[in-house]
């Protein structure tokens, strides 16, 4: 498992170099952006934070916009 780990962690340290050193891929948008997911592809209750989520903000006064691939 330590080898898998070890896979992962390096793949990790690449993507975050990557998106370090290419600024021009990179955008600054006028409103604050929540991303909610990961490599799960279901069952792991990101519908339901989302929900929560966009409740707790309706209820705070925003306008959060949900949008999913």
């Amino acid at each position: 498992m330590s080898l898998l780990s070890g896979l992962y962690g390096h793949a990790t340290q690449i993507r975050r170099s990557y998106y370090r050193h290419a600024p021009a891929r990179r955008r600054r948008l006028a409103r604050p952006v929540v991303s909610v997911g990961n490599l799960t592809v279901g069952g792991s209750g990101k519908t339901p934070a989302v929900a929560a989520l966009a409740r707790l903000l309706l209820a705070r006064g925003e306008r959060p916009a949900i949008l999913s691939r």
